[in-house]
């Protein structure tokens, strides 16, 4: 008798390790279900969100895109200005953002949808990166002339390059103003890459931008209005908007 009664509570004993083991086992499995299921989440998520402007046609606002290496984050769309599918990279109007602003502020962007505001270099740079894009520059004088600057090869390098300046070819209803400043990295009040020797153009033009030896374009100063087209000729500026968009829209 105490020998079936010990060959009964080993038997027991399998049966409770083997429960255990088949738990285990399911606990794994249902764990491998749960990470398998929030990546093809994540995956469609990828797919449903867009990389630019394009997909929201005519719906003109802020909007969320989804880049390689930054992740989700808010742009503000334009559908008025030039077509549809723009993305604005920085916008003056009339508010009273400060552009006096060091490199990592620069680099993360900084203002407000509904005013003035800088996108972010490393946004900017992300997203060129994925593809050819175009640059439209919306510019409304201080006597209230409009005019407008397209680029048809617009990006900038990454952070190790200085986020550099490329351009492309030139159209629009004024001159090439920003020509001079194509090939430069940019340049803040405690990141100095621009030619001139004796200061750093930051601190005379007060704000952070691609500049070559300080005179000539700059969208981001506020020395008493809201930008320089050209300090040549004096184009002072009281609206600003820069929009890049992929080339292949040109193609629709």
């Amino acid at each position: 008798m105490k020998k079936d009664i010990q060959l009964c509570r080993s038997e027991i004993n399998k049966l409770n390790t083997t429960s255990e083991n088949i738990r285990e086992e399911q606990n794994k499995y249902q764990l491998k279900l749960t990470e398998s299921e929030t990546k093809l989440s994540q995956s469609e998520l990828d797919k449903l969100t867009p990389t630019t402007c394009l997909p929201f046609g005519d719906y003109s606002g802020v909007h969320q895109l989804n880049v390689s290496g930054i992740g989700l984050f808010n742009v503000l769309c334009d559908s008025q200005l030039a077509g549809p599918g723009w993305i604005v990279i920085q916008q003056r109007v009339g508010g009273d953002e400060n552009f006096t602003r060091d490199w990592a502020t620069y680099r993360k962007g900084f203002g407000s949808f509904e005013s003035d505001f800088f996108l972010g270099l490393e946004k900017i740079h992300r997203i060129t990166s994925l593809q050819r894009f175009e640059l439209y520059i919306h510019l409304v004088a201080e006597n209230g002339r409009t005019y407008n600057a397209r680029y048809d090869d617009f990006k900038i390098s990454d952070e190790d390059n200085g986020f550099a300046l490329s351009l492309g070819k030139f159209s629009g209803t004024i001159y090439d103003g920003m020509r001079y400043n194509e090939n430069m990295k940019f340049t803040t009040f405690d990141h100095d890459n621009d030619t001139y020797d004796d200061d750093n153009c930051a601190n005379w033009g007060k704000s952070g931008w691609w500049y070559n030896d300080c005179y000539t374009c700059n969208l981001n100063v506020p020395n008493g209005n809201l930008g320089w087209w050209d300090t040549i000729n004096y184009i002072s500026l009281k609206e600003v908007k820069m929009l890049i968009r992929p080339k292949e829209a040109m193609k629709k």
